[in-house]
C-alpha cells in the first residue's frame, strides 16, 4: 500500500495563514512578529494563450444538452483519482456548438471565497436542463437552477463523478456514494467508504462504484454488495457494457508509475483479469460503446487516437485504431449516438474538448479553443511585450499578447523554465533538463536551439551581456555548474563540486557573489554562498538542517530552496524552502550577502483532501518509473520574484507562488497578502513583474496578468 501524509479532513481553507507558533524549523529559538493575513481585491485577466496548435487546455469535465448539442459545458479538474493533472480553469458555457465560451463561476466559491475552480465532474438534468451539478475537489458539490449564471453549494465533501438512475442522482464523494432524489438539491450517503468513492457509473440497468481503496460495490436494491478489487491502487474509473452489466472493466492507479492498469470482469466484478492495452502510458479513458455490444474505447496519453476491442474478458485482444486526436492526452470518453448504428464520441483532454462523428474512424474536430484554459508552468514577459510561456504537453510558445498571435517554440518539450536577459532584454530563453536550451535575439519572437544539453536555473552576470551560468546535465545526477560567455551556445565546466545542483543565481549588483542550492528527493537540502567568483565556497547557516525524507514519505520529488537577490541591495537574498514534511513554505532572509538566514514567516499550504500520488519509486529520483517523462518539481515550483522595476526610494514588492494561491510581501518576507483572490485558478509557479504588473503562470488559465499595478 502506498504511505503518505496523514490527511487532514477538514474543509480545506486555501487561504494561507501566516503563523510562528508551531512551525517547523527546529533551529528558530526566537521568531518575528506575526504576519497578518489579508485578502486582496487584486482583479486579473487572462493573457493567454487562447489556442495553440489548433487545440486549447486541459478539460476533464463535461456535459451536453441532448436535445440540443449546441448547448455544452466544459470544466478543468482534478480527475477520478489524483493522476491527472490538476487544471483549475473552472466552468464554461457554450450555446452555440463551441463557436464561443464563456466563464460561469457565479456563486462557485469554495469556503474562503475563491472560485473553486478545481471541477473534477459535471452533470446536466436532460428534463430541465437549466439544472446543472457540479463536482469539486475543494468546495464540494454545486448546483445552478439557471444554466451556471449562479451556483449554490449542496453538499461540501470533495467529489469526483454523478450517475443517474431514473429519476435518483448518485454521486462519487470523500463520503462515500451519496444518492439525492431531488435532483441534487440534497444528499444522502448511500455507501459509506473511509477511502472516498472515486466513481460511480451505471449502464444497462446496473449501478457500479470504486473507491480510493481500490474495493469495487454493485448496487443492489437499496444496498451495495462488495466485489473482488481489481488491482493495487484506487479505483480511477469504471466502465460497463450496456448490452450486458455483468461485463465491467476498471482502470485502476498504478502504484508504481503515473499511470492506470486496465482490468476486465465478465461476472459482474467477482473475478478480474489484467488486460494488457499496449498503452503508451497507460489507460486513461475508457468507455463501452452505446451502439455495438462489448466494444470498448480507450483512450491513452501520446496515442494519437481512440482505441476499440471486444471487451470479452481476453487478456490480450486486438486492439484497433480509430477516430484520429492527433496525440490528445485523453481523460474521459462519452459517447452519444452517431449516425445509423455508430457511436459518435465527445472527449476531454489536455487539449481540450474534441468532437467526431464516429468514433471508430475519421478525425476529431476541437471544440474549445479559445478559451485560455492552458496550464503553464512558466512564463517570462519582455519589456518588448514579447512573451515565452512553457505548458504541459505542448513544449513552449511564444508571442505578443494578442490571441492568435502565438508560435511554438521548435523541438521544446513539456515543463522547463523561461527567461530573458535583464541586461539585454531582447534575449529571451526556454531551458529544459532533457530538451536543451532555446534562445530569442528578437524580444521572443523567434527561437533557435542554443545547445543540447539539459539545461536549468539560468542566471545572468552583471554587467556582462552574453555570460550566464546554468545548471547542465540537469537530469542526471552527473548535474554540474556550467558558464558560458556567447548566450548559451557552448558552455564550459566551472569545476565547482557539489551534489545535486539545482539552481545557481548571480547578484544583480555584484557579480562575484553566486548562491548554489543543492539536494533533490532523497538529497538534504543546502545553500552555498561565493563572494570571490566561485574560487571559494561556505555553506550558508541559519536555514533547515532538516535531512530529506524517505520516497515513500512525500508526494513528489522536489527541490526545496529557491533563493533569489533583492534587487539594487546589495546583500540582501529572499529564500523559500519548501517542507515536504508539511507542505509548508517557510521564507527566510539573509542581510550579509549569504553568509547567514534567519527565518521570517510561514505560509501553511493545506493537505488536499485527496492526497497527491505517493509513488513507490525503486529507484527514487526525478522520475517516476518506468522512465515516464514528468517534472514533478513543476508542481511545487514556489517561485519569488521582486519588482526589479520598483522606484529607487522603495523596498521593492516580492511575489511568492505556491499550489495554493500567490502572494505579495511589502516589507521582504515578513508579511504576505494573498493576492490571486479574485483569480479563476490558485495553483502558480512562474512568476514576471513588468511596469508594475504581475504575470503569474497559472494552472488552469495560462499566463494572467494583475489588472492594475501592484507598485
Amino acid at each position: 500500500m502506498v504511505t503518505g501524509f496523514s490527511l487532514r479532513r477538514a474543509l480545506l481553507v486555501a487561504t494561507a495563514a501566516l503563523v510562528a507558533a508551531g512551525a517547523s524549523v527546529a533551529h528558530a529559538t526566537h521568531r518575528p512578529a506575526l504576519a497578518q493575513e489579508s485578502a486582496s481585491g487584486t482583479a486579473w485577466s487572462s493573457f493567454g494563450p487562447r489556442e495553440t496548435q489548433g487545440f486549447a487546455g486541459k478539460f476533464n469535465a463535461f456535459a451536453y444538452v441532448q436535445t440540443n448539442p449546441n448547448v455544452m459545458y466544459v470544466a478543468g479538474g482534478w480527475g477520478n483519482t489524483p493522476r491527472e493533472s490538476p487544471s483549475q480553469a473552472g466552468i464554461y458555457r457554450t450555446t452555440d456548438g463551441g463557436k464561443h465560451w464563456r466563464a460561469v463561476d457565479g456563486g462557485l466559491l469554495n469556503p474562503d471565497g475563491t472560485i473553486s475552480s478545481v471541477v473534477n465532474g459535471l452533470w446536466l438534468d436532460q428534463t430541465n436542463p437549466s439544472i446543472v451539478l457540479a463536482a469539486t475537489e475543494f468546495g464540494g458539490t454545486f448546483r445552478t437552477k439557471d444554466g451556471g449564471n449562479s451556483w449554490t453549494n449542496v453538499d461540501p465533501s470533495e467529489s469526483t463523478q454523478f450517475s443517474q438512475v431514473g429519476t435518483t442522482v448518485y454521486l462519487a464523494s470523500l463520503r462515500g456514494v451519496l444518492r439525492s432524489t431531488d435532483d441534487g438539491a440534497t444528499w444522502k450517503v448511500s455507501l459509506p467508504a473511509a477511502s472516498g468513492a472515486t466513481t460511480v457509473v451505471t449502464a444497462g440497468g446496473a449501478t457500479y462504484a470504486g473507491t480510493g481503496g481500490g474495493q469495487v460495490f454493485r448496487l443492489h436494491g437499496s444496498g451495495w454488495v462488495a466485489l473482488g478489487r481489481p488491482g493495487s491502487g484506487a479505483i480511477h474509473n469504471l466502465a460497463v457494457d450496456p448490452f450486458n452489466s455483468l461485463v465491467v472493466y476498471a482502470n485502476v492507479d498504478d502504484e508504481r508509475a503515473w499511470n492506470q492498469n486496465l482490468f476486465g470482469s465478465v461476472d459482474g466484478g467477482r473475478k478480474w483479469k489484467r488486460i494488457a492495452c499496449n498503452c503508451s502510458v497507460g489507460a486513461q479513458a475508457i468507455a463501452f460503446s452505446i451502439a455495438t455490444p462489448n466494444r470498448m474505447y480507450l483512450g491513452d496519453d501520446g496515442g494519437g487516437s481512440i482505441f476499440y476491442f471486444t471487451a470479452d474478458g481476453n487478456p490480450h485482444p486486438t486492439i484497433s485504431r480509430g477516430s484520429s486526436t492527433l496525440g490528445v492526452d485523453m481523460r474521459y470518453i462519452f459517447p452519444v449516438p452517431g449516425t445509423g448504428s455508430t457511436d459518435a464520441c465527445y472527449f476531454v483532454s489536455d487539449q481540450g474538448l474534441l468532437y467526431t462523428p464516429a468514433c471508430t474512424s475519421g478525425r476529431a474536430a476541437a471544440l474549445s479553443n479559445g478559451v485560455p484554459n492552458f496550464l503553464a508552468y512558466d512564463a517570462t514577459v519582455s519589456p518588448g511585450t514579447g512573451t515565452v510561456v512553457a505548458l504541459q504537453d505542448y513544449g513552449a510558445v511564444s508571442g505578443n499578447g494578442r490571441d492568435k498571435d502565438i508560435r511554438d517554440v521548435p523541438g521544446s518539450g513539456e515543463g522547463g523554465e523561461t527567461t530573458i536577459d535583464p541586461f539585454d532584454p531582447m534575449d529571451c530563453y526556454f531551458a529544459h533538463p532533457d530538451y536543451g536550451l532555446y534562445r530569442s535575439t528578437d524580444g521572443c519572437t523567434t527561437f533557435q536551439s542554443a545547445s543540447g544539453s539539459g539545461i536549468e536555473s539560468l542566471t545572468f552576470t552583471p554587467p556582462s551581456v552574453g555570460k550566464l551560468f546554468a545548471v547542465t546535465n540537469a537530469d542526471d545526477r552527473q548535474a554540474a555548474i556550467s558558464v558560458s560567455s556567447d548566450g548559451g551556445a557552448t558552455w564550459s565546466p566551472t569545476g565547482w563540486k557539489f551534489r545535486s545542483p539545482y539552481q545557481v543565481v548571480v547578484s544583480p549588483s555584484d557579480p562575484n557573489t553566486i548562491v548554489v542550492a543543492t539536494g533533490k528527493t532523497l538529497d538534504a537540502p543546502h545553500l552555498f554562498v561565493s563572494h570571490d567568483g566561485g574560487t571559494t565556497w561556505q555553506r550558508a547557516t541559519g536555514l533547515p538542517r532538516t535531512p530529506a525524507l524517505p520516497a515513500t514519505s512525500i508526494y513528489f520529488p522536489t527541490h526545496r530552496f529557491y533563493a533569489t537577490f533583492e534587487p539594487n541591495v546589495t546583500g540582501v537574498i529572499l529564500l523559500a524552502d519548501h517542507d515536504p514534511a508539511t507542505d509548508d513554505i517557510l521564507i527566510y532572509r539573509s542581510s550579509d550577502n549569504g553568509q547567514s538566514f534567519s527565518y521570517q514567516s510561514t505560509l501553511i499550504q493545506p493537505t488536499p483532501p485527496r492526497p497527491w500520488p505517493n509513488l513507490l519509486l525503486p529507484n527514487a529520483g526525478e522520475r517516476p518509473a518506468p522512465e515516464i517523462f514528468y517534472y514533478a518539481t513543476r508542481f511545487y515550483g514556489n517561485r519569488l520574484a521582486f519588482n526589479a522595476q520598483a522606484p529607487s526610494q522603495e523596498t521593492p514588492d516580492v511575489v511568492l507562488t505556491t499550489r495554493f494561491g500567490a502572494f505579495l510581501s511589502s516589507d521582504v518576507g515578513t508579511t504576505w497578502t494573498r493576492i490571486d483572490t479574485a483569480a479563476i485558478p490558485h495553483h502558480f509557479i512562474g512568476v514576471s513583474w513588468i511596469d508594475g504588473y504581475v504575470y503569474l503562470a497559472s494552472f488552469g488559465e495560462g499566463v494572467i496578468k494583475s489588472s492594475s499595478p501592484l507598485q
